[in-house]
């Protein structure tokens, strides 16, 4: 073969490569569904629970991949358990769902780790941090992910906590960046003696993204999915203990494959895209007991 020759067929020779790896995308993507239909408000049937991947692992809807892989930017901002503490890699259970997202679909997450160790929304909001990382990332997605044991101890205010909160919705809309709140996997704090503050805290989150009535404020209690998960298998918070505010390795583990299926369900396969208000035409689906999308509880 001569040099010329060898030069036209590497071009085809690399189109072939990336056309062999969008149709393994397609493969891997083709196993995938939605369950949201398959998941009462009051939470999952213990038989859900024992096969729960395997439920979401199924027929994607004809249509709902692409053949053109896209990259979208997720900022993530929280505290030590949303950055990976008791993980050996720090491979936090955010960074393991978006992780099998990439892997699974034909969109690539661009992972940017704001967190801050030790940090509050109040704190942050107060250092004015937040709207620089979103002037600067330009992120497609922010996902807030609090631990709020900080905020325990600390004793923050509830106005102020409320008010911190509204303050990362709103300036993260003004972005045009999809947001969603993922509460933080269960501790032995957020299980046992700080259970009814946490939840307090929650429940304020949950009641600010309900008031924007928004179809790009999404809401999934993680800690809620994964206390019911392991109710159905006999299950504690002593199985994934790092230490009493944060899980080990495993409890990181659990927390993202569980996160993965959440986010399966509430967007299917496809990217996870802004919408404009006011449009009605919402793609995401409400997802657990305490699940809002779109201001919808």
């Amino acid at each position: 073969m001569t040099a010329v020759t060898e030069r036209e067929e590497e071009p085809k020779r690399k189109d072939a490569g990336k056309q062999s790896k969008v149709w393994r995308r397609i493969g891997r993507g083709a196993g995938l569904v939605m369950c949201g239909a398959m998941l009462m408000v009051g939470g999952w049937c213990m038989g859900t629970l024992q096969s729960r991947s395997d439920n979401v692992m199924a027929a994607t809807p004809a249509g709902q991949l692409s053949s053109q892989l896209t990259t979208e930017k997720v900022m993530v901002v929280g505290g030590s358990m949303a950055h990976g503490w008791k993980d050996p890699n720090n491979d936090s259970y955010l960074r393991r769902a978006f992780q099998a997202l990439s892997n699974s679909t034909d969109t690539q997450y661009e992972y940017d780790d704001r967190t801050v160790v030790g940090g509050s929304p109040v704190g942050l909001d107060k250092s004015g941090k937040y709207a620089t990382w979103l002037a600067e990332d330009k992120p497609q997605i922010v996902v807030i992910s609090w631990g709020l044991l900080n905020d325990v101890y600390d004793k923050t205010p509830m106005a102020s906590f409320n008010q911190a909160i509204h303050n990362e919705i709103q300036e993260a809309l003004a972005a045009n960046a999809v947001v969603i709140f993922v509460t933080s996997p269960v501790t032995k704090a957020t299980a046992t003696y700080n259970h009814a503050e946490v939840e307090n805290y929650i429940a304020t989150e949950q009641a600010q993204a309900s008031s924007f009535d928004n179809p790009n404020i999404y809401f999934i209690d993680l800690n809620h999915d994964m206390s019911v998960y392991m109710a159905a298998h006999g299950q504690t918070w002593q199985s994934y203990y790092g230490d009493s505010w944060h899980p080990n390795e495993a409890g990181h583990e659990l927390a993202g494959e569980l996160l993965f299926d959440d986010f399966i369900a509430t967007f299917g396969t496809g990217s996870i895209e802004w919408q404009s208000p006011g449009s009605g035409e919402s793609t995401g689906q409400s997802y657990g007991t305490n699940a809002v999308t779109g201001g919808n509880v």
